[in-house]
C-alpha cells in the first residue's frame, strides 16, 4: 500500500507542478496582453483560480510522503525519543480526522456543484465543478498518507520521507554536535568549527 501512496503522490506532485506553471504563464501572458491592449485576456483569471486549486491540492499529498511539510520540532527534538514517536503519532491521528472531514464535507460539496453545473460568471462561462473535485481528491490521498504514517509510528518506524523511502528525502541538517575544544569558535548550528584563517 505505501508504494502505491507514494506512487500516486509522486503523480499528484507533478500535476500540482504543472498547475504552477500553468498560472504562472497565463499571468505573464495577461500582464504582457494589459501592457499592449490595456485590456485583459478573457478566461486567464478563472483558469489562474482553478490552476491554484490543483497546485494547493494535489501537492498535499506529496509533501506528507516527502516530509516537506513546514513544521516546527523545538519540543520534540528534546523529548526522549519514545515520547516524541507518541507525539508524532497524536498529531497524525489529529490530522487524519481532521483530513477525513474535510474530505467528506467537500465530496458533498463537489457533488452537490456537479448536479448544479455550477458555473462563475466572467467574461467567460467558466466551470467550477472540476476544481471542486480537485479538492476532495487531493485531500482523500493526503487522508490515505496521514493513515500511512500512523501506521508506520505505530509499528516503530519512521514517518514516509525520513529514512530514505522517496528520492527527495528530508534532512535533519541540525544535529548537535559536540565540541572537542571548548575555545574554539563555533559555525552554528552543526556544531563545525569555523576553519582558521
Amino acid at each position: 500500500m505505501e508504494r502505491t501512496i507514494k506512487v500516486l503522490s509522486s503523480i499528484f506532485g507533478v500535476l500540482a507542478t504543472v498547475a504552477t506553471v500553468v498560472m504562472m504563464f497565463a499571468i505573464a501572458a495577461d500582464v504582457f496582453f494589459r501592457t499592449l491592449y490595456d485590456s485583459t485576456l478573457p478566461g486567464v483569471l478563472e483558469l489562474s483560480e482553478t490552476a491554484l486549486v490543483a497546485a494547493v491540492f494535489l501537492g498535499l499529498a506529496y509533501t506528507g510522503a516527502t516530509n516537506s511539510h513546514i513544521a516546527v520540532d523545538l519540543l520534540t527534538e528534546r523529548l526522549p525519543a519514545s515520547v516524541s514517536r507518541w507525539v508524532i503519532l497524536v498529531a497524525w491521528t489529529l490530522t487524519a480526522g481532521f483530513v477525513a472531514w474535510m474530505t467528506y464535507a467537500t465530496a458533498l460539496r463537489a457533488i452537490a456543484s456537479t448536479k448544479a453545473n455550477e458555473l462563475r460568471m466572467g467574461l467567460v462561462e467558466w466551470p467550477l465543478w472540476p476544481s471542486r473535485w480537485l479538492i476532495p481528491i487531493g485531500l482523500a490521498l493526503f487522508l490515505l498518507v496521514a493513515i500511512a504514517n500512523i501506521v508506520r509510528l505505530a509499528s516503530g518506524k519512521e514517518v514516509l520521507g525520513i529514512d530514505h523511502q522517496m528520492p527527495d528525502v528530508a534532512e535533519h541538517h541540525y544535529e548537535y554536535v559536540t565540541q572537542t575544544d571548548p575555545g574554539a569558535p563555533v559555525d552554528a548550528p552543526s556544531g563545525r568549527k569555523e576553519e582558521q584563517a
